[in-house]
């Protein structure tokens, strides 16, 4: 019964939320943006306690997921469909409230440009999502409501775990007068620990560091100022990834959800952060879902479902009660987060789909 009076309050709240962000779209070349992003934080603002009461109260601890570390979430690509395939209820973290912390710290007017058409991009996207998604996923701003102490603790974590990678016990002020280029930080860090950063999606971590940073600053526009230096971009990159996952790993133990990650990055540096939290099986746990549901979000086969009823969808994949059978095979296998294999993760996951799909289209036909 209480779920059910949740559930109410929550669709009630998408349907507000959606009022607001036509109204933003509508206002965002009229108004300041940050006016518009102000807007959208007084409304979860007002809403606080009841998102927290959904989360806290609407499901069993890691049975939902949250579809997080993105700045969109795709219903054009067919992402929904995926992310739904796992989980009891399904979260979009709505990154909206964080754009507008950012851009009061940017100095890079191009960027900040960019960062304008992000916000707009998500709005849209968000519309979308209610729109289209049947009240599978809910929109809600889970980390909007972190406290100082948890930012100030993120902060110092990421700043520890940055700084772990050097030889020598170095604070962040020794590090900007130490270290000026690329050259300087390789020759500074310790052993074996280059291998292990990634600077982007496309980074290959066969060539040496020196290249691969070359490679990331011809790719992408960098928010910094154009005299900032490599050691100053390099730590910008590294420490955003750090913090994101300390962030990440934070609200998921908080509120215990799963996080549903679609980018490499951001998931290898959840695992990798994680390795320093001890034996705990609840965390463990969570962390081999959210590898899985990685899995599972690349090898969907976007071409198969096009054509397929969401709603249908969401139905099936519940009768077909592919979340258990997807876990008793892999358990099953011996695989594992201490024992684990990609490939023939996604060998099963692939079987398990083609049922589903076979089993689809021949419903549509």
């Amino acid at each position: 019964m209480e779920n059910n009076l949740l559930l109410q309050e929550l669709s009630l709240l998408q349907e507000e939320y959606k009022k607001i962000l036509i109204k933003a779209a509508k206002d965002f070349f009229s108004i300041n943006e940050e006016a518009v992003i102000d807007e959208i934080n007084v409304f979860w603002s007002r809403n606080k306690k009841l998102v927290h009461c959904i989360l806290k109260y609407l499901s069993e601890p890691y049975k939902s997921y949250v579809f997080t570390a993105a700045a969109i979430l795709d219903i054009n690509d067919y992402e929904h469909f995926p992310f739904i395939s796992l989980g009891t209820y399904h979260f979009w973290d709505d990154p909206i409230y964080k754009y507008a912390k950012i851009s009061k710290k940017l100095d890079n007017t191009s960027w900040g440009g960019k960062l304008k058409e992000q916000v707009l991009s998500t709005i849209l996207d968000n519309i979308k999502i209610i729109e289209n998604t049947n009240g599978f996923i809910y929109i809600l701003p889970i980390r909007l409501f972190a406290d100082e102490e948890a930012e100030e603790l993120i902060h110092k974590a990421a700043s520890q775990a940055f700084l772990s990678m050097f030889k020598e016990k170095i604070t962040m002020e020794e590090y900007r007068s130490k270290y000026k280029t690329i050259q300087d930080i390789k020759e500074a860090l310790a052993s074996g620990v280059e291998k292990s950063i990634i600077l982007s999606e496309d980074d290959d971590n066969s060539l040496d560091l020196e290249t691969r940073f070359s490679q990331f600053i011809d790719l992408n526009e960098i928010p910094l100022s154009t005299s900032a230096t490599e050691a100053e971009v390099f730590r910008f990159r590294l420490y955003g990834f750090l913090s994101q996952a300390f962030d990440v790993m934070l609200m998921c133990t908080e509120h215990r959800l799963i996080p549903y990650i679609r980018f490499n990055v951001a998931l290898k540096y959840l695992l990798i952060l994680a390795g320093n939290f001890g034996d705990s099986m609840e965390l463990s746990d969570m962390l081999f879902k959210s590898a899985v549901a990685h899995i599972v979000h690349h090898s969907f086969d976007k071409e198969r479902i096009n054509g397929i009823d969401f709603k249908t969808y969401c139905d099936y994949i519940r009768l077909y009660d592919f979340e258990n059978k997807l876990f008793r095979r892999l358990d099953d296998n011996g695989i594992t987060l201490l024992s684990p294999s990609v490939i023939k993760t996604e060998s099963i996951i692939i079987e398990l789909f083609n049922e589903i799909f076979d089993a689809l289209h021949h419903v549509q036909i």
